[in-house]
């Protein structure tokens, strides 16, 4: 098949990488000015609001577009129920949310936090008045547009945030870009797409059908990700889920910034693949990528996040390092657990992604009640331990439900992601043996050689790693083989154009 559902989705994934890539590039730097201007309490105070905000947006959490794009015979009937849906329960989030405005700052013992609640918000409003109609790009497979949609929301935002940065010096900084970014994306998903919904509740209950499952999972994926904000929050405070907060961010790159964009594209191709065939193929591929691109931007945050700290955020901020040395195995953890749930919301079960995610939140909920009812006195690293212990003991969970709807075996996950695990072990190890330990009080300059220095080391040793084991292993067909063929062909693609360009 020249122009296989397969390539389709290698190529969306291209695009959804590229967009995650630009997308970071310009969060990153405004993460790092506000990093610079603003205090870790500040962070934490906007997360304490977030944290309710985002709970009562479970309420409209019924992935309505997710329906769309698994149903293949979707009508504008569909379109207008889902976009009425989530209107309507988006005003009624961002009524119920003034309203317990004052109780939620007073459950932080923090009265300043009711104008960040009321004003966060409207969110959920813009969230729930974006044109359903965009979500075609992602169903008809369309990612350069989908790509232009995401990319053009968080350009026009980032140009009004980070001058506000400097304007206010304070979590109205941070409060005003999430706001902005919302709206910016409801603008320009009208310009963007000629489709104009309009209210209609007629195909309502069948969309209520397949996303009721996808409203319990996304309860579960809330607590799974916010669980630690309530129990930081509330028994550390606002300087340390600051913190916390930011070294998960940062900690979590792999996931939202490799895997998130690769999970886009896997939904709606293989809600188009046809045979376990198919489906097992494009799983193991799928899978052998994210464990060669994933694992060693984890291995090397763990290997130089006391370095990298420093230089990005500065010293105030150094209590970020160990916590994102834990974190950095739970995001690439994270990052198949995505990938798995994708694969099974794509082919139709939503309901086996509900179960797993609803043990990992249990599991989550329990060990963090434990490890503080246990030492109280354990601050943030507590919250990072139970997070990373918890993928760790859930991931046979997610690997148990790929068997049991899709018959793909454990042993295709495990085979696709040992030479990247263990070139990432001795990509840690190489570098903690040349770099030497970072001295706290260190200056600028020899702290960002020393970075620059064991990103080089980390690279290298990664690179020659994986080359020389899949080599002595008899160069099998798999992501490495996908990687460089894909390099030479651009390379070559390159070199004629250089070519032809000369003899003109």
């Amino acid at each position: 098949m020249p122009h296989s559902t397969q390539t389709k989705i290698a190529k969306g994934a291209v695009w959804m990488i590229l967009f995650k890539l630009v997308e970071r590039g310009l969060g990153l730097i405004s993460t790092l000015i506000l990093a610079r201007l603003l205090m870790p309490e500040d962070f934490g105070v906007v997360a304490m609001a977030m944290s309710f905000i985002a709970m009562a947006e479970l309420l409209s959490a019924f992935s309505f577009d997710t329906a769309i794009i698994q149903n293949q015979e979707a009508t504008p009937e569909h379109y207008n129920s889902a976009w009425t849906c989530s209107l309507l329960l988006g005003l009624m989030i961002t009524l119920m949310m003034i309203a317990l405005a004052v109780p939620i700052a007073t459950f932080y013992n923090r009265p300043e936090l009711a104008w960040v609640v009321i004003a966060l918000a409207f969110g959920p409003l813009f969230t729930g008045a974006q044109n359903i109609g965009v979500v075609a790009f992602l169903k008809e497979l369309d990612f350069r547009r989908e790509f232009r949609f995401q990319v053009s929301r968080k350009l026009i935002s980032f140009c009004i945030v980070v001058p506000l940065a400097f304007l206010f010096r304070s979590y109205w900084a941070l409060v005003t870009g999430i706001l902005v970014s919302k709206f910016c994306g409801v603008l320009i998903s009208y310009l963007m797409h000629p489709y104009r919904p309009r209210l209609d509740f007629s195909k309502a209950r069948e969309l209520l059908v397949f996303s009721r499952w996808l409203l319990i999972n996304n309860a579960a994926g809330f607590f799974k990700e916010r669980a630690a904000d309530f129990f930081v929050g509330r028994m550390i405070g606002a300087n340390s889920l600051g913190t916390y907060n930011l070294a998960y961010e940062l900690a979590n790159l792999p996931t939202t910034e490799i895997g998130a964009p690769i999970n886009r594209a896997l939904l709606p191709g293989f809600a188009r693949m046809h045979g376990p065939i198919e489906v097992s193929s494009a799983y193991t591929n799928a899978v052998g990528i994210l464990a060669l691109v994933a694992l060693p931007i984890a291995a090397s945050m763990h290997a130089l996040a006391p370095y990298l700290v420093p230089v990005m955020l500065g010293n105030k901020w150094l209590d970020v390092a160990p916590l994102m040395q834990l974190l950095a195995f739970n995001g690439a953890l994270l990052l198949f657990h995505a990938s798995i749930c994708a694969v099974l919301i794509g082919r139709g079960f939503p309901a086996r992604v509900m179960y797993a995610n609803l043990f990992y939140t249990a599991m989550l909920l329990a060990l963090l009640a434990g490890i503080f009812q246990y030492d109280k006195n354990i601050g943030v690293k507590g919250a990072a331990y139970a997070a990373l212990l918890t993928s760790l003991l859930s991931t046979p969970a997610y690997l148990y439900q790929l068997r049991h709807c899709l018959g793909l075996q454990p042993f295709l996950f495990i085979k696709a992601a040992t030479r990247p695990a263990l070139a990432s072990a001795l990509l840690i190890l190489m570098v903690q043996w040349i770099i030497p330990p970072y001295r706290v009080g260190a200056t600028f300059l020899p702290t960002f050689i020393w970075l620059l220095a064991g990103s080089i080391v980390a690279l290298g040793t990664y690179v020659a790693a994986v080359l020389l084991m899949w080599h002595v292993a008899g160069r099998p067909a798999g992501a490495e083989q996908m990687l460089l063929q894909r390099l030479a062909k651009e390379w070559a693609q390159r070199f004629k154009l250089r070519t032809g360009s000369s003899h003109v």
